[in-house]
């Protein structure tokens, strides 16, 4: 029976919480915590068509909302880098620096995909709730409604597949292991 041996901590691997703030140093593109709900909150209001008084109360409340989902976001990163290890490591056994690569990649992905669809969320929250104040309360509509716009960089984070990284399979490996 063969044993596992746990794998070595190897030096300069970045932690979920330095993944995540990596992610949302994307996300802010340079901007602050408090630009970045200001964006969104005034996507919403030009997509509803509210007037820009919204915007005295509207970004205190986007910013709240995404503070309180970005909370314990490190925590649901293991999943990605835990299936990238693993995945790396059934194909390179020994390749521990390649398969903690692998897997602070996938977290990267991971974090970069969950940032974009929180943005997303938090802009559809914020676009309902003018909606419903348009529809009951005295909340003129300055314009038409139009279609809400998220920044390239949201929408390439939620556009699916990306690309495969390491060596691709050869068929001289798989002759080796068959003949193992």
């Amino acid at each position: 029976m063969e044993e596992a041996y746990p794998l070595p901590v190897l030096a300069g691997v970045p932690t979920a919480e330095e993944v995540v703030e990596r992610a949302l140093v994307r996300l802010l593109r340079g901007g602050t915590w408090e630009a970045l709900a200001n964006e969104i909150a005034w996507e919403a209001v030009r997509s509803t068509g509210a007037e820009p008084t919204c915007l005295e109360w509207l970004p205190g409340l986007v910013g709240t909302n995404l503070s309180e989902r970005i909370d314990g976001l490190e925590f649901q990163l293991d999943g990605a880098r835990a299936a990238a290890r693993t995945e790396h490591l059934r194909e390179w056994p020994h390749d521990v620096a390649g398969a903690e690569t692998a897997a602070t990649l996938a977290a990267h992905e991971d974090a970069e995909r969950r940032l974009g669809r929180l943005y997303l969320d938090v802009l559809e929250l914020a676009i309902s709730i003018l909606s419903v104040r348009l529809d009951d309360t005295s909340l003129r509509r300055e314009r038409e409604p139009s279609d809400p716009e998220v920044p390239l960089l949201v929408a390439d984070s939620l556009a699916g597949a990306r690309p495969s990284y390491g060596w691709p399979k050869r068929e001289r490996d798989d002759q080796r292991r068959r003949a193992a």
